[in-house]
């Protein structure tokens, strides 16, 4: 699919926001308000909601501070691992919402979907690029900087929704195969007890 698009652009500049998210201290946490999003609730393409772990600040320090709001559909990048620059896009939890400071908001123009840009960080070519780009001996991470720069395949918008849909076929087949190899095991353990029991 990328072999044949010439057309790539720099990460950030296919941005209306790319900007990193805000530096909370445990002392500005509160028990409700506005939820903080960290870098454990991104999954590698998909949010992981962790409700019981969840981190709040109050709407007077989200104003104090001159937060970042996130929306539902933008997209959150952990700069931090593992892996490294894994992103999710955030999905509607039902009230306002900032991220932490290692997580880079993107907002994407309208020429980027980001149910393609979250399935192509799926692929060899983005995980190259990462690791061109990370530093850090005992933590390795990547500079928003540094992520900005990465180029990323923009083919028109009919064949990123192809290449969505392709991806998505491509992980219920994998989720299905899973389910058959666990059922022939499991087959397999109870006819093995059956024969040990009628020797």
């Amino acid at each position: 699919m990328f072999g044949d698009t010439d057309n790539r652009a720099s990460l950030e500049s296919l941005c209306t926001v790319f900007a990193d998210g805000d530096w909370i201290e445990s002392k500005d946490q509160a028990d409700e308000g506005i939820r903080l999003i960290q870098t454990g609730n991104i999954g590698n393409a998909g949010y992981i909601d962790k409700e019981e772990r969840a981190r709040f600040i109050s709407y007077e320090t989200f104003d104090r501070l001159s937060c970042t709001e996130v929306f539902p559909g933008d997209v959150l990048i952990s700069r931090l691992p593992d892996p490294i620059a894994r992103c999710c896009i955030v999905p509607d939890i039902g009230r306002r919402a900032i991220t932490a400071v290692d997580c880079t908001i993107v907002r994407f123009k309208k020429e980027i979907l980001p149910d393609y840009f979250e399935e192509y960080t799926l692929t060899p070519d983005y995980a190259l690029q990462i690791q061109d780009f990370v530093t850090g001996s005992t933590r390795q991470r990547i500079s928003r900087k540094n992520l900005g720069a990465v180029t990323v395949p923009v083919p028109d918008l009919e064949r990123q929704k192809v290449f969505v849909e392709i991806a998505h076929q491509s992980d219920k087949s994998k989720f299905e195969l899973q389910y058959v190899k666990r059922n022939v095991k499991e087959m397999i353990t109870c006819s093995q007890k059956k024969i040990q029991l009628n020797r």
